[in-house]
């Protein structure tokens, strides 16, 4: 039995980080420390290499992991690949408690010799020890000095640093910030704020020489931030600076690490300093435009757009903690500027209990982007409608839209409260069917995505409303791609079974000739469907005669052959294609 059972990793860290473990199992990034049948040890090598602990005992699983996503969300990936890693087995020395113990018998001489051999070949290391002594010796200006050549060095790129050897640069700064953490415990914490804040105005720079595909800046910007933190607890620095200094950096930094930072530096500022906080966002609000009209139309510059998307948020946070909601409805106005805006200002106003502002809203708002784009609003006004009792009103906003550019979303939203193939629904569909009609009668399938969309959403309403007899006359009328092929034969199959083998014999060639595993499979699933359908009819010979001559023409691709005979010339599989 495993002692880290999988469904409890999983149920611990979640399906995506459990899935990400598995990576990692099998890409081999675990290396196991010691297991002394209590608790496991490992390091797991991701952005950088990190330090993990798991024991499994009457309380559940529990863990320890140095990665950023441990600190923010508790159990992550590396424990999982841990865990799934020693329930692989095998005998795993406590490597750990063997050096130690050998450590121990060095004695102090032995030691140091050992961690000075060791730091002459680590620079990391180096610093760390360089930095421990000098806070030791309590020359303030001196350790000052050495901390700041000693990031300024770990910044410094000279040259671009390529992906390959991104994460050793990030491993090399978070050593130097660890060596910092060590500064707080000896009472350095003013020196620690400055070094915290010159790293956020320093790293921007630095990373636009480094290959930064794996986030491994926004790990050093979340490592620098909770030393910001840890270093304010200690000082409790004057709040009125303190809101100042943390507006500039959740408004200047680029990594979004400082994100409403009034409330997480809200039991330091207190009421004076957050009240600073409010003061400086309302002077930088009031700085934009205050009206659409000031910016000479609908649209906002992009640093505007900017300024609006950082400021946003503290505004507003202050405004929910008041009840405001007045003002949280005017801090959205004035940032209307796409559909997107005046949709998520409808759903506010509505969730608020303002129906009728949400509806004004939402009204303006397609109006003014009478075009493709609304047809969120158009959905959501017709939802309003139906729900204060207005079929017919639901019904024209809709059929706006769907005239204009039909879509499935909103044919759904025509169909909705429609009884199938009773008189209403049979009138709409045609409706829908004749502008479609005109719309494929002015652009061929050759013409471009217009046709080519108008055509299989043609096909899509017909298969749904079960005309299918009008659907294969569209479909080899005007074309639709694959999927719909296959869609219209498995709605087929009983009433136009002849027709439904055609689909999945061509349909199964492409597979075929894709030459690849996946594509092998699919077209074993498809002959699989072709033989249910002959199964139903009697047809039994024609199906061994159709896999013999399969078997015959692709007797080259040995891995297909195998999987067709392992499936019985898919003669047993029943399933939906495309099922797994």
């Amino acid at each position: 039995m495993s002692r880290f059972v999988p469904s409890d990793l999983k149920r611990l860290a979640g399906d995506a980080a459990f899935a990400r473990g598995e990576v990692y199992l099998r890409e081999g990034r675990v290396a196991l420390l010691s297991d002394d049948g209590v608790v496991v040890s490992a390091r797991v090598a991701g952005t950088t290499v990190y330090r993990t602990v798991l024991r499994a005992g009457r309380g559940g699983i529990q863990g320890e992991c140095s990665c950023p996503a441990f600190a923010d969300h508790g159990f992550c990936k590396h424990l999982v690949a841990t865990g799934l890693v020693a329930n692989a087995g095998g005998n795993v020395p406590d490597r750990l408690g063997a050096i130690r113990e050998h450590l121990r018998s060095q004695g102090v001489e032995r030691l140091a010799e050992m961690v000075l051999d060791l730091a002459e070949r680590d620079p990391a290391l180096l610093d760390r020890l360089d930095l421990a002594t000098r806070a030791a010796a309590g020359d303030a200006a001196e350790l000052a000095q050495r901390c700041r050549a000693a990031l300024k060095r770990v910044l410094r790129t000279g040259r671009f640093v390529e992906y390959g050897e991104a994460g050793a640069w990030v491993t090399g700064v978070l050593d130097v910030l660890e060596g910092f953490e060590g500064l707080l415990l000896a009472g350095h914490a003013a020196l620690v704020l400055d070094l915290a804040t010159e790293l956020f105005r320093r790293l921007p720079g630095a990373l636009e020489g480094v290959d930064d595909s794996d986030g491994g800046g926004g790990e050093i910007a979340e490592r620098a931030a909770a030393l910001h933190l840890a270093a304010c607890e200690a000082l409790r620095p004057d709040p009125v600076t303190l809101a100042r200094d943390l507006f500039q950096l959740e408004t200047g930094e680029p990594f979004g690490t400082f994100c409403g930072a009034s409330g997480t530096y809200g039991h330091l500022l207190g009421p004076v300093g957050l009240a600073e906080y409010r003061r400086l966002a309302e002077v930088a609000w009031d700085a934009l435009p205050k009206t659409r009209a000031q910016r000479g139309g609908v649209l906002a510059p992009a640093e505007e757009g900017l300024a609006r998307y950082v400021l946003f948020p503290i505004l507003d946070g202050f405004a929910a903690e008041d009840g405001d909601v007045d003002r949280r409805v005017a801090l959205r106005v004035a940032g209307l500027s796409h559909v997107n805006d005046y949709l998520r200002l409808a759903e506010f106003c509505l969730e608020q209990g303002r129906d009728a502002e949400a509806m004004r809203w939402a009204e303006e708002g397609a109006f003014l982007f009478d075009d493709p784009s609304n047809e969120p609003l158009l959905l959501f006004l017709a939802e309003q409608h139906r729900a204060a009792g207005q079929g017919a009103k639901a019904e024209a906003v809709v059929w706006r839209g769907f005239e204009r550019q039909p879509s499935m979303r909103l044919y759904e939203a025509l169909a909705k409260g429609t009884r199938a193939r009773s008189a209403v629904r049979v009138a709409m569909t045609d409706r829908a069917l004749a502008v479609l009609e005109a719309r494929l009668a002015k652009h061929s399938p050759q013409t471009g995505w217009d046709g080519i969309g108008a055509s299989g959403l043609l096909v899509e309403i017909l298969i749904r409303e079960g005309r299918l007899d009008a659907a294969w006359e569209a479909v080899r009328r005007h074309g639709c791609h694959d999927g719909l092929w296959r869609q219209l034969a498995e709605a087929s199959e009983a009433a136009r079974p002849a027709d439904a083998i055609a689909v999945y014999e061509r349909l199964a060639e492409a597979q075929v000739r894709l030459t690849n595993k996946h594509g092998y499979a699919e077209a074993c699933r498809l002959i699989g469907r072709i033989a249910a359908v002959r199964a139903r009819l009697g047809e039994d010979r024609a199906q061994q005669a159709y896999v013999e001559d399969l078997l015959a023409r692709h007797r080259a691709k040995r891995n297909f052959v195998a999987m067709l005979r392992e499936t019985g010339g898919g003669a047993g599989d029943r399933r939906p294609v495309g099922s797994s």
